[in-house]
């Protein structure tokens, strides 16, 4: 067979692979938001100890490996806590998503600290004024004018999420890399299927860098 009839051939499973990596990009990304946002609000909070805790959690995961993690949920935990026998015959998908969303959820915690001491603290001051408590500040009045500037670099921790799924084929999650291992194990393509693997991953890349442009521009129209 030539190029373009491999190709073909091994692109249904290949489209099936993106989906399950897109899937998994939007559950881990969904996760890694909540914690971003505890974990900002902690590393922000007045009492020391808050502040330690999330400032922990930020170190540990930004400063280890993605895939030493993800190793470590997947092989070590289980050793510590029966996991695999909790959520088996899902625990690999599982773990796989737990790892992303707490790697990517410590970038995410400094994007929200970023955004939120961006907006300017006499909006805050306003807010308490009137008689607004910190909780009600910070959900209506700090939070919404802080999201519009997040946009943007969380499409793009996103889109760095969609990358860092391949390391999921390390513990055999099925996603697009994985799909292509498999294909290549058994046609020994290795030209046509990685060729075919990077044109998915970058027609995926290319669409959210063109929504977070589009977001990037229509919050800076908002501004004028």
């Amino acid at each position: 067979m030539n190029f373009f009839q491999i190709v073909s051939a091994a692109m249904p499973q290949l489209l099936q692979g993106a989906k399950l990596t897109v899937w998994f990009s939007i559950a881990s990304i969904i996760l890694a938001t909540v914690l971003g946002l505890v974990f900002a609000l902690l590393k922000l909070s007045h009492y020391k100890i808050s502040r330690r805790i999330g400032e922990v959690y930020v170190h540990i995961f930004r400063g280890l490996p993605l895939l030493v993690e993800i190793f470590y949920i997947y092989f070590a935990i289980p050793m510590i806590l029966p996991l695999h026998k909790w959520f088996d015959p899902y625990f690999t998908p599982i773990a796989g998503i737990i790892a992303l969303a707490l790697n990517e959820g410590a970038y995410i915690t400094e994007i929200i600290r970023a955004g939120i001491l961006a907006v300017d603290r006499g909006q805050s001051e306003a807010a308490l004024s009137i008689g607004m408590t910190g909780p009600q500040t910070m959900r209506f009045i700090i939070l919404p004018q802080a999201f519009k500037r997040m946009v943007p670099p969380l499409v793009n921790q996103f889109i760095q999420t969609i990358k860092d799924t391949s390391l999921l084929s390390a513990i055999s999650v099925t996603e697009l890399t994985r799909s292509g291992q498999i294909i290549i194990s058994t046609n020994f393509a290795s030209l046509q299927i990685w060729t075919a693997i990077a044109v998915v991953y970058l027609a995926i890349i290319l669409l959210l860098t063109g929504l977070s442009g589009y977001l990037e521009r229509r919050w800076q129209i908002d501004k004028r």
